[in-house]
């Protein structure tokens, strides 16, 4: 954490990825930095009359890459400032009339009238209890975070949607696969990519409304 934090004040707060720009603030992963960001953006697979949610949006990378194509994209984040900022990456990448960001812990912001096609989701996966905004980007305790997600998502998508998550080997990758089946989710892995002694994963869930 103190690495993170130490690269998130002295990086470069304007960057480029996947040849869009963006302003970080310390408080907001850069994902520049970080190869999550740009390993999910790259396997986005979005229709154009798709209706897309990111949650926990940070800089707002995956919205804006989803909302290249998409017909909408909601973007809901906990943290203050990376609501402030994925705003304003969005309005830099000219993409207001199709991306919108709400402040909100997961679903809480979001009404249950509201169904989508693909929600995007790269959670916390490192042991511990936040005690700052970024931090909640970091850390989630006994998977708790990731329970509520499976326990809440089937409400917001839609009959053949799906929820495409990232999650590292280094956070035992099988037990939060199990809370999510234990919850009527059925997955399938869609690409992983080996980084020096960790392994990120991107899975495909849809829910067994059966």
């Amino acid at each position: 954490t103190w690495i993170i934090k130490i690269l998130q004040k002295y990086s470069h707060h304007r960057v480029n990825v996947m040849g869009d720009d963006y302003i970080i603030s310390k408080d907001v992963f850069n994902p520049k930095l970080y190869y999550t960001s740009k390993f999910m953006a790259e396997n986005i697979n979005v229709k154009p009359n798709d209706i897309v949610l990111d949650m926990g949006t940070g800089s707002g990378v995956l919205a804006i890459t989803a909302g290249q194509i998409a017909s909408k994209v909601i973007a809901v984040d906990i943290n203050p400032k990376a609501v402030e900022y994925a705003r304003k990456n969005i309005k830099i990448n000219n993409l207001e009339s199709v991306v919108s960001v709400m402040h909100g812990n997961l679903f809480e912001s979001l009404n249950k009238k509201h169904k989508f096609d693909v929600i995007l989701f790269t959670p916390p996966y490192l042991e511990g209890n936040p005690r700052s905004y970024l931090e909640h980007a970091i850390f989630d305790n006994n998977k708790k975070l990731i329970s509520r997600f499976f326990k809440q998502a089937n409400n917001y998508i839609r009959k053949d949607g799906y929820v495409q998550m990232l999650y590292s080997s280094i956070a035992e990758p099988e037990k939060a696969l199990e809370i999510a089946t234990n919850l009527g989710w059925e997955y399938e892995t869609i690409a992983k990519k080996r980084i020096l002694t960790e392994t990120f994963y991107i899975y495909r869930l849809r829910f067994n409304q059966q």
